[in-house]
């Protein structure tokens, strides 16, 4: 990794960006781009891997998966 991108990286909050890429998908699923399903196992399976999973916990994770799923739902 270049000095840049742990520059970049250390800036980014783990949380807000899973926050962002569930809204992202959950906005993809909306349109009918992306199968509910395929996008929370992915979300699941990618925070898991990068460790938010072990930072903030199963519960905190999928509260942040159905609150960005529930809120494109409203729309």
């Amino acid at each position: 990794m270049s000095a840049v991108a742990a520059s970049v990286m250390h800036k980014v909050d783990p949380v807000e960006a899973f926050r962002a890429r569930c809204e992202a998908r959950a906005m993809l699923v909306d349109v009918g781009m992306l199968d509910l399903h395929e996008a929370v196992d992915e979300l699941q399976a990618d925070a898991a891997a990068s460790g938010l999973v072990g930072t903030i916990g199963q519960d905190a994770t999928q509260q942040i998966m159905a609150a960005a799923f529930t809120a494109e739902e409203a729309r």
